[in-house]
């Protein structure tokens, strides 16, 4: 079996996403959808709805009295918040693994992953687009190609940089190369294999190229801009983060400078630290109420 055929077949083996998280992505991706829709595409879930409970009632949060339910949830944290924390949830278990071919330990794929979100959601504000929570969701998957193409790249690491040094291209040209696939044309395939919106598939499939579009995409780029900043930042930089900046094309149909983007990274890196700090509360909480139960 080739390399081609064999990724091929793993991307076929990726689990599917929660129905829960399937279907909570297609009714923010309708711009008639409104907050009963989301509660009720979120309530039955028993597992989801318990999580976001006890996130909610972490000490980070500090609210006043204890919340019961969703509908209460997004009542003191606002909607936006609640969806954002119900989708970090789904993505931990799959993103949180050591993905050793791209350099990357346990939970920095995940970390970086929720930067890039919550940066493309501040980028979508910034620009104006309708649905932030979208630009959240697509930032969050944008390189779930990784998860599958992982051990490919670490049996052909040394290929992949020699030819990134040599012919002076991208980590994903030399991956495609290599391996007859990039991170990003693989996700794009998990994706829709997920049966995800187009416009997610879109945004995971040119995250690196959005001037490959045309005409441009206002969510594809948010997702590149976003990234940008992270790996500038050193947010979950491996071994195929390589020093560069945003695109002027981008930026300028924008209207974005660098101070736009000087802004929008300290505040995704306080926000960063707000969701880092209310999943190590929960996971404490999670111990302790274990260690009482034995």
């Amino acid at each position: 079996m080739t390399h081609a055929e064999d990724i091929l077949a793993r991307v076929g083996q990726i689990p599917p996403l929660p129905g829960t998280v399937v279907k909570l992505v297609n009714v923010l991706n309708d711009p008639d959808s409104t907050v009963n829709d989301i509660v009720e595409t979120v309530k039955y879930d028993q597992a989801v709805t318990s999580q976001m409970l006890r996130l909610c009632n972490s000490a980070f949060f500090g609210l006043s009295r204890e919340v019961h339910s969703l509908n209460d949830a997004m009542r003191y944290l606002g909607t936006v918040k609640v969806l954002q924390m119900v989708m970090a949830v789904h993505s931990n278990a799959l993103l949180a693994r050591e993905q050793a071919g791209y350099g990357l330990e346990p939970g920095v794929l995940w970390r970086h992953s929720v930067a890039v979100a919550l940066a493309a959601s501040a980028f979508a504000e910034r620009i104006n687009l309708k649905n932030v929570s979208l630009a959240f969701t697509a930032g969050l998957l944008h390189d779930i190609g990784k998860v599958v193409l992982n051990q490919y790249v670490a049996d052909a690491f040394t290929e992949i940089v020699q030819r990134v040094t040599t012919n002076r291209i991208s980590f994903s040209e030399a991956e495609q190369q290599v391996l007859g696939f990039s991170h990003e044309e693989i996700g794009a395939m998990v994706a829709e294999k997920w049966q995800l919106p187009e416009s997610i598939i879109h945004c995971i499939r040119y995250s690196h190229e959005p001037d490959r579009l045309s005409p441009p995409d206002g969510l594809v780029d948010t997702v590149y801009l976003a990234d940008c900043i992270c790996m500038l930042l050193g947010v979950g930089l491996g071994t195929d983060g390589l020093c560069y900046r945003a695109e002027e094309s981008v930026m300028k149909r924008h209207g974005l400078n660098e101070i736009d983007l000087e802004i929008i990274g300290a505040q995704m890196m306080t926000e960063l630290k707000r969701v880092e700090q209310i999943f190590a509360d929960t996971s404490k909480t999670s111990i302790q109420a274990h260690s009482v139960v034995r």
